[in-house]
């Protein structure tokens, strides 16, 4: 017996435990701490460019090629895209059994084979495999103090931006409002002419020249000609040569003059070297003095590119827009690599920011979202929420055991069994998360309750008259085999988490591993260094007068006869009192993760269509102006264009007419973050904009997304418009909805140029050669090449002198296309040119096209119920034929999550049941212990109505949890009882003794977890939200299973068993 050899080998045990905060102590110190637990997303998305292309064209030419080729790869589970213009985005979701680089490679094997297919215009695809990495690790601001962003951008992209993207565990600096130098090469038909006027001139005099050399020679002077010239000088002149610069001749010299590259190796007198052809071009004075062309005519010197255009040195000043606290600064959007710990990453470029302040002070820096900053926060509230549970776990036994050596003996169980699960941890790759904390959390006020059971039975023991090492052994002996099946199914609810998939099995692995961990090594403790330091402490009988328990124990001695004489009174109102917990968790709503104040904000700004830059920067002023009137706010950064703050926005993309903005509110404020983003949309109410707030939730919101979403599927966009503005409708009228959208996004206005394929093709001409005519006509300018400067890559761009003018629908009609015949062919003569309204963006699921009804809530109201009311609402509508709904969303994930969770709890329970079985080696006894869990339930129910929180995934976790908790006092009290009539004793005797003498120990392993709970029940610290109603649905249940366990276990045993 482990007990017996334990307190015979006390020695052994004192080395082990050693070991044990050796090893645990070392696996603390290099544990990694992170905000959740590492996820394995089966998620990947395909990025394809398509220039110039409308909506239409990049889902007909882009996107519905890739969807088709990706349906055939392996474990895919549906395929979605976003067709917008220029970009295509296709997104696979797949199996959660998938090696996402498996099917990377097989995503890259499918594009390859299509890739021929597609128009010369389409960009490669980029495949991009989607995980919580993708979320930047730190927004901060830069500026340089006393210098505008123009003349600090230098600095900051050859400096700065490198410095941080050197720090270990940094994948990429984003910077939004850097500004750009750029040289553009204006091509000047004054010079050009200028040019030609000098060539005719010199030409001209040269043959004027050579016409009176000859004639010299002949004897005769041109003045002595009929009309004074010679005929040759009279029909040569209009034959003179004029130079023809366009921006394509300009541009392929500039390529090909600009260039440095490697041409191999020679070798001579065994010195190997490397030969480098050409150079580049470095300097503005070089790039003027460019030759162009050579002209073989005497006095004609080499035409430069000054000659023939203006050389122009600008920035994109004009089209940037940065800033933070409303004066300009470059925004930098930090990503850490995927194998790298976010605290870790953010602790080094913290390090390096400070370093930068050093080596420059006028540098300003500031930081706008720290993720590693809040993971230190929340793990910080965690631990002290940990370690007041742990102390409050041992003020309770102080307060029942009235002894400090018995106390003493059962609190070592809480840090031995702690450091032991951190060592397990460690080398289970466990980080220090939210998850993993509240696994601890939950668990620390259990780490003692099997060593309470044996110390308590030991004590018993002792004051029984048996010697210390006897009562040791015995004590521990006779409650081994029930405390090993009341730890063992507490760990078994975690076992069918192996049958979950997705978010659940993801976030909740982690949790179950924690609390095995640290509750095994309880167990062990408690039966090898419990009753090793009992043996050697309690030396002394240790009997002490409890007069407040012994009234306790009187009052309970009463309540358990009266109930044993009225066994079915006290059955029928359990189960009343479970029908009325049912029911207000049917009405209490429900929702997918507890919210978190966050301290930070996300605001979108979005002008109408056909805003002009300027009206979007004055109106970015003016809300990042209100948003700082608030007291609670600390910092706004504010960038035009989307993905300034997060992952780039990909199935919005980012336009011309939006803006984001990022706002860091103080630690000491008055105010919630949910307060502030109502202060934000009251001070910014305004019909000439549209403005989305939200908190961000840097647990669960940023992967899951929150809100009403409603999927309308169907072919014709027309249609789709029609029932999703009728949906729209439906959804307005339902209390609680706020922000309804019926998806369709404001269209813009384009002029569709629609080519005759059989004229064009008579012509030689196709679609495509048209497109590449017009696209040189309209499209404003072409990088060329870039100048090497140290202070980084300039950008050349080469334009027509015509580009200044605007370009109207007659000149695109009239431009003249070469055919490959020669001939010349106007655009009107081969294609037509309308007006219409085109889409921003189309969407498709499994290869049809949808649209999304999406609405936010008004505070106070619950996705649950407002789902279940939306549904309601919508049953009465009639969807055309070919044409779908669905509620999708948040609410489709909780359905979908409390599925795979009602299969964990049954598979739960039937494994709890079958441990006791194999304990007890009865079908009937664990039957009587299996009617404390709806008792579990009852009181966790009342619990989350009580604290007025919806049940959630982490609420329903915790009623899982609870169902192998509250079997234990069950386990106990029905073995107690069955040792009490082998005995002798009679039916009556044995519960009333069983319930007398296990009081104490069931209601110190119910309070001892309650209130280790405490902290984390009510909130306390940042962060701890996460795992708030997993706390109050444990209280609850503890509280209401415990007492009526001591009276119904009983009552059922009773029922069950006969004298």
């Amino acid at each position: 017996m482990l007990s017996n050899y334990s307190v015979r080998k006390p020695y052994t045990v004192v080395v082990a435990v050693i070991l044990i905060l050796i090893l645990g102590a070392v696996s603390f110190l290099n544990i990694h701490t992170d905000l959740l637990p590492s996820l394995n997303l089966p998620y990947s998305v395909i990025i394809t460019s398509y220039p110039g292309a409308s909506p239409e064209e990049v889902e007909l030419i882009v996107t519905r090629p890739i969807e088709q080729s990706m349906a055939s790869i392996s474990n895919i589970k549906s395929v979605s895209s976003v067709s917008r213009e220029h970009m295509s985005l296709v997104i696979l979701e797949f199996t959660e059994s998938t090696n996402m680089d498996s099917a990377v490679i097989e995503m890259r094997e499918s594009l390859d084979m299509i890739s021929s297919y597609l128009p010369d215009g389409v960009g490669s695809s980029n495949i991009m495999k989607i995980n919580p990495d993708m979320m930047p690790v730190m927004v901060i601001s830069a500026a340089v103090e006393g210098q505008d962003i123009a003349e600090s951008s230098n600095l900051l992209e050859t400096k700065i931006i490198p410095e941080i993207e050197s720090v270990e565990g940094v994948a990429s600096v984003n910077a939004s409002g850097l500004i750009k130098n750029q040289i553009h090469i204006i091509l000047s038909d004054d010079k050009i002419a200028d040019v030609n006027a000098k060539i005719k001139d010199l030409i001209t005099e040269q043959m004027k020249k050579a016409a009176e050399a000859a004639a010299l020679a002949a004897g005769t002077l041109p003045g002595n000609m009929p009309g004074g010239t010679l005929p040759e000088t009279a029909t040569a002149e209009p034959m003179i040569p004029e130079i023809a610069i366009t921006k394509e001749m300009v541009s392929g010299i500039l390529k090909g003059q600009n260039f440095s590259m490697p041409s191999g190796y020679i070798t001579e007198e065994g010195v190997e070297y490397l030969v480098r052809t050409g150079d580049r071009i470095d300097d503005f004075d070089a790039l003027k003095a460019l030759t162009v062309m050579v002209m073989p005519i005497e006095g004609m010197d080499p035409i430069t590119l000054e000659d023939v255009a203006d050389l122009l040195y600008l920035n994109n000043s004009s089209e940037m827009y940065s800033k933070v606290n409303g004066t300009d600064a470059v925004t930098l959007t930090v990503q850490k690599q995927t194998e790298y710990v976010t605290s870790d990453v953010s602790k080094r470029i913290n390090e390096k920011i400070e370093s930068l302040r050093s080596e420059y002070s006028d540098i300003q820096i500031v930081t706008l979202m720290d993720q590693g900053e809040y993971i230190d926060i929340v793990v910080n509230s965690l631990s002290m929420n940990l370690i007041f549970g742990g102390g409050l776990a041992i003020l309770i036994l102080i307060l029942f055991l009235r002894d400090l050596k018995p106390t003493l003996i059962v609190g070592v169980a809480i840090p031995i069994s702690l450091v032991a699960a951190f060592a397990l941890m460690y080398f289970s790759d466990i980080t220090l998360n939210i998850i993993s904390m509240g696994g601890l959390a939950l668990g620390v006020g259990m780490l003692v309750d099997n060593s309470i059971v044996v110390i308590e039975n030991i004590y018993r023991m002792r004051n029984e008259g048996k010697s210390a090492i006897d009562a040791a052994v015995d004590g521990a002996k006779q409650v081994s085999g029930a405390i090993m099946a009341s730890t063992l199914t507490t760990v078994a609810v975690f076992l069918p988490i192996v049958f979950v998939q997705g978010f659940t099995r993801e976030i909740f692995t982690d949790m179950g591993l924690t609390i095995a961990y640290s509750l095994l090594a309880s167990l062990v403790i408690a039966l090898t260094l419990v009753p090793t330091m009992a043996a050697k402490v309690l030396v002394k009988n240790v009997n002490k007068d409890h007069k407040i328990f012994e009234a306790i124990k009187k009052a309970y001695t009463k309540v358990l006869v009266v109930s044993l004489k009225h066994k079915f009174a006290v059955i029928l109102l359990v189960f009343l009192l479970f029908g009325a917990s049912v029911y207000g968790a049917i009405n209490m709503g429900t929702e997918l993760f507890p919210a978190t104040d966050s301290g930070q904000i996300n605001v979108s700004l979005s002008l109408p269509v056909g805003s002009q830059f300027s009206d979007l920067t004055a109106v970015a002023d003016e809300v990042a102006a209100k948003i700082l009137e608030i007291p609670s706010v600390e910092s706004v950064g504010a960038s035009v264009g989307g993905g300034a703050f997060g992952m780039g926005r990909l199935r919005s993309g980012g336009s011309g007419t939006t803006a984001s903005f990022y706002v860091a509110l103080k630690e000491d404020r008055d105010l919630s973050t949910d307060e502030v983003v109502a202060q934000i949309i009251e001070k910014n109410s305004s019909d000439a904009y549209e403005l989305s707030v939200s908190g961000t939730d840097m647990n669960m919101g940023a992967l899951t997304g929150s809100g009403i979403s409603i999927e309308i599927k169907g072919n014709d966009f027309d249609t789709l418009e029609r029932i999703a503005t009728e949906v729209a409708t439906i959804v307005s009228s339902v209390k609680g909805t706020t922000e309804v959208s019926n998806g369709i996004e404001e269209t813009a206005p384009e002029l569709r140029l629609t080519v005759d394929k059989e004229k064009s093709i008579e012509h030689g001409l196709t679609v495509a050669s048209v497109f590449m005519e017009v696209n040189k006509l309209l499209s404003d300018e072409t990088k060329s090449t870039s100048l090497s400067q140290i202070t980084g890559d300039i950008d050349v761009f080469v334009k027509d002198g015509a580009s200044d003018r605007e370009v109207s629908r007659t000149d695109v009609l009239d431009l003249i296309i070469k055919s490959p015949t020669g001939a010349d062919v106007k655009v009107r003569d081969i294609a037509t040119m309308t007006e219409a309204s085109g889409f921003k963006s189309i969407n498709r699921a499994n290869q049809q096209r949808y649209v999304t009804v999406s609405a936010s809530l008004l505070d106070g109201y619950n996705i649950g119920l407002v789902s279940k009311d939306i549904n309601a609402a919508l049953a009465s509508y009639t969807v055309p034929s070919g044409y779908a709904l669905k509620v999708a969303g948040e609410n489709e994930t909780i359905n979908e999550s409390f599925k795979d969770l009602f299969m964990m709890l049954a598979l739960a329970v039937v494994f709890i049941y079958l441990i006791m079985v194999a304990q007890f080696q009865s079908l009937l006894s664990p039957f009587i212990v299996m009617f404390t869990i709806p008792l579990a339930f009852t009181g966790g129910f009342f619990g989350l109505m009580v604290a007025g929180m919806p049940l959630s995934i982490v609420a329903f976790v915790g009623l899982i949890v609870l169902s192998g908790i509250v079997v234990n006092n069950g386990i106990v009290f029905v073995d107690y009882a069955n040792k009490m009539r082998e005995n002798g004793l009679s039916l009556q005797e044995a519960l009333i003794k069983t319930g007398t003498d296990r009081l104490r120990p069931i209601l110190m392993t119910a309070l001892t977890t309650i209130f280790a709970l405490s902290t984390t029940s009510i909130g306390a610290g940042t962060g701890t939200e996460m795992m708030q109603p997993m706390a109050v649905t444990a209280i609850g249940g503890l509280i209401y299973a415990t007492l009526l366990t001591l009276i119904l276990v009983p009552v059922m045993y009773a029922l069950t068993h006969r004298e």
